[in-house]
């Protein structure tokens, strides 16, 4: 009789969260999730969205695309608050899923998928196989929390900003131009969620945008 496994980690990049699909006799009684994750933040000037340039070393970006489990760790040796490591993708640039104490909502490591479930971690350490289970990395990342965002910005993180607006009902271009328009439907989410409404992507305004 065929094992029970996991046949496939499907890591979704824009909500930041980890499910599973099982394979075997048992397998619709095993838990999917999902579970909280963060994923790479990626250097200065790279864009992690674009799926060539996420599989390069020195990036920083968690890799888009399918890739075989390679092996296990209880731990990273140089990081032993990070456990329960599925290493997948390219073993010499050190990807892998695993358990982490700060799991943002926003992407924050150095490539890795950190998980914020130590029980989701283990699931994943103990019930994936190597050759055989894959990785999926799906979606684009969310903006980086690394500077506030107001009237005048034009970037990516504006535009994702703007898709993640849209998505929860207001109406706005997702053009990448944080104009007056941008500004007043900001405006109208921070009183909506009684926050200060004074336009600008601040630390609690994306909290409650990206929760």
């Amino acid at each position: 009789m065929t094992q029970t496994y996991i046949s496939k980690v499907i890591v979704d990049l824009w909500e930041q969260e980890v499910t599973l699909e099982w394979t075997g006799p048992n397998a619709a009684a095993q838990k999917t999730g999902p579970y909280h994750c963060t994923p790479g933040a990626g250097i200065s000037g790279v864009n992690c969205d674009h799926v060539t340039t996420s599989k390069r070393s020195g990036t920083n970006c968690t890799p888009k695309g399918e890739f075989s489990v390679i092996r296990h760790e209880p731990h990273f040796s140089k990081y032993p608050e990070a456990k329960w490591v599925t290493r997948f993708q390219d073993d010499s640039r050190g990807i892998a899923l695993h358990y982490y104490p700060t799991v943002p909502e926003y992407p924050a490591s150095r490539g890795c998928v950190r998980i914020a479930s130590l029980e989701g971690a283990r699931l994943i350490h103990d019930n994936t196989k190597p050759g055989q289970s894959i990785v999926r990395v799906h979606g684009e990342l969310r903006p980086k929390f690394s500077h506030i965002l107001k009237r005048g910005d034009t970037d990516r993180d504006v535009r994702k900003v703007q898709h993640q607006l849209v998505d929860q009902g207001y109406s706005l271009n997702v053009d990448g131009d944080f104009g007056p328009t941008t500004e007043a439907v900001v405006k109208q989410f921070q009183q909506d969620k009684g926050l200060v409404s004074d336009g600008v992507i601040g630390s609690q305004t994306y909290g409650a945008l990206f929760a």
